[in-house]
């Protein structure tokens, strides 16, 4: 990637969280790739698939737990294979993945659409929230529970060490809706019903679904998780079905570990930091994954998503 400096610089913006977010991550890599439709030089066809394909991997790859940008190489291979033999020159080439790369954005646009529409009406009768770390779709979903609902009040950790949780309470706020941010800590006893706010439900968007049903979100998730199990709470994971990982289970899940400057950038010499960035939530925690394929059982999703996506699980 070092004779293309537009695309190294999307990959250091991922791997230095200069571009966050699952669907993000995904943008970027696409755009990642049709930089390199615009000014690759290459003409041999093999050639110029192959290293198409590396870009869009590498990207993907910048971080760990990116599965959306992971599968939507994948379906590029998929669906660019079923053509390629019909395909006379690289040209053509560029034409049909060009096609390819914003049929898959228009999926991720759609599912999250869906994923609303889908699941509002059944969850409404919940008043009082929480929700952790920072979900575009998630905090979506929530809006169109409460929004204009009176008494209705949603409760937000701030999700150190990066704060994304002020951006979910920005969001909350400026949409009109009665919130209140928590530190960390403090979340499992809001959960139980020792807080200020009783709370009835959780909502957490969802990095990666793992082949056995459980989800990888951000570290805190699973502490949150066993505190909706012990107070008998609901706690659906909001995240379009794309994001599974067929082949990751919690025995070879790899989760990233961030730099130790992030908790403390002058923290005295000697002193051992560790920093994960995701967790596992185990599926017996999860009420259910909540996605455009409807609301769905841990226990059912990789079928579902199968019969769906089939791409995703028979993967080339």
């Amino acid at each position: 990637m070092e004779k293309y400096p537009r695309i190294e610089k999307i990959y250091e913006d991922i791997q230095k969280l200069n571009i966050q977010g699952a669907t993000n991550v995904c943008i970027a890599t696409f755009e990642g790739m049709k930089i390199f439709l615009e000014i690759t030089k290459e003409r041999e066809k093999d050639n110029f698939l192959k290293e198409f394909f590396k870009v869009g991997e590498t990207l993907a790859h910048a971080r760990e737990n990116e599965p959306l940008a992971t599968n939507g190489v994948t379906f590029l291979k998929y669906y660019f294979s079923e053509k390629f033999t019909d395909l006379q020159d690289v040209n053509s080439m560029k034409r049909e993945l060009l096609v390819l790369c914003d049929e898959y954005l228009k999926i991720i646009t759609d599912s999250k659409k869906e994923l609303i529409s889908k699941s509002e009406k059944r969850l409404q009768k919940y008043d009082k929230i929480l929700t952790h770390c920072h979900s575009s779709t998630a905090v979506s979903l929530i809006k169109s529970i409460v929004q204009k609902k009176k008494g209705a009040e949603v409760v937000c950790t701030e999700t150190r060490p990066l704060f994304q949780g002020r951006k979910t309470a920005r969001v909350l706020v400026d949409g009109g809706i009665k919130t209140t941010m928590i530190v960390d800590s403090a979340a499992e006893s809001f959960v139980i019903g020792r807080g200020n706010i009783p709370i009835e439900i959780v909502f957490i968007g969802c990095d990666e679904i793992l082949g056995d049903g459980s989800a990888v979100n951000k570290i805190g998730s699973w502490g949150i998780g066993m505190a909706a199990h012990y107070a008998r709470k609901p706690l659906y994971v909001v995240t379009p079905a794309l994001k599974l990982d067929y082949h990751s289970l919690i025995s070879n899940n790899k989760m990233e570990i961030r730099e130790d400057r992030e908790l403390w950038p002058e923290a005295p010499k000697g002193l051992e930091i560790y920093n994960p960035a995701f967790e596992i939530i185990d599926k017996e925690l999860i009420t259910g994954y909540i996605t455009e394929l409807g609301i769905i059982s841990p226990e059912e999703i990789v079928s579902v998503v199968k019969k769906k996506y089939p791409w995703i699980v028979d993967k080339i």
